[in-house]
């Protein structure tokens, strides 16, 4: 067997907001190393995406199940893991990477964008982990966050914040569930081919691009492959850290 070719066979792994996106390339990337792959999505729009990333998993044999959920609603988030132990009986990895926003000046937020940003980011993690631990004798918690979390990004506020409290809440959980279950965050650069990267005009992704040392901008499969070492045997002392995958692009150089 070379190298982490299969690393992660005979894993159940859950990845919300699977559809698309970053959670597409994780999805993928898990079964391309031997999990089995829950897809969730939230939206009956989002079916057919959902369907298309199972059955690319069935393409290359693996076992995988798609799952409509509300994560905001903790009826059905139980039903949700309900069906991961009826189809499988056990859950070794969970991705927590469903994320939304409202993208607007902090003055300009009302009430209820509060409570829907800080409900899909937050609270629908701490649902996750809730009913995702029971299913895990031993496993791996990844959270996905941003560098909103530690940097100021413009409309990002809400986001941000929500993303440092998920990065708080990781090092939390880390100690708490361990030693047989553990926890860290991945944190994501300026993403490419990603619904927040297309609202981004192109010329601005092509002056990240440049002050990147990497000399392009993150894709989404690079913060699979992060994910994916996490959930790894390799990762065993890796625990409440929130890993920052943005080619460089936070460190300041000047082009």
């Amino acid at each position: 067997m070379l190298g982490h070719a299969m690393d992660l066979q005979n894993r159940v792994a859950l990845v919300t907001g699977s559809s698309r996106g970053i959670g597409r390339a994780i999805a993928l990337e898990l079964g391309r190393r031997g999990a089995s792959v829950i897809v969730h999505h939230r939206r009956n729009s989002t079916r057919a995406l959902a369907e298309a990333v199972a059955q690319e998993l069935r393409q290359i044999g693996r076992h995988t199940l798609v799952i409509k959920a509300n994560l905001v609603d903790p009826h059905d988030v139980a039903q949700m893991f309900s069906a991961v132990q009826n189809a499988f009986g056990k859950l070794d990895i969970l991705v927590n990477n469903a994320a939304s926003a409202v993208f607007r000046p902090l003055l300009q937020l009302e009430e209820k964008h509060w409570e829907h940003v800080w409900d899909v980011n937050l609270r629908a993690i701490v649902l996750c982990i809730k009913h995702a631990v029971p299913l895990m004798s031993t496993g791996v918690i990844v959270n996905i966050t941003s560098l909103g979390s530690i940097k100021y990004l413009p409309n990002y506020g809400a986001l941000g914040a929500a993303k440092a409290a998920i990065e708080s809440l990781t090092r939390s959980y880390a100690v708490e569930l361990a030693p047989a279950i553990r926890v860290n965050a991945v944190c994501g650069g300026l993403v490419d081919e990603t619904s927040f990267s297309e609202l981004i005009p192109s010329e601005v992704k092509e002056r990240v691009a440049q002050l990147t040392p990497a000399g392009r901008m993150v894709k989404p499969g690079d913060i699979a492959k992060v994910v994916a070492f996490l959930c790894s045997d390799d990762a065993e002392m890796i625990r409440g850290q929130s890993i920052i995958v943005d080619g460089g692009l936070t460190l300041g150089l000047l082009p």
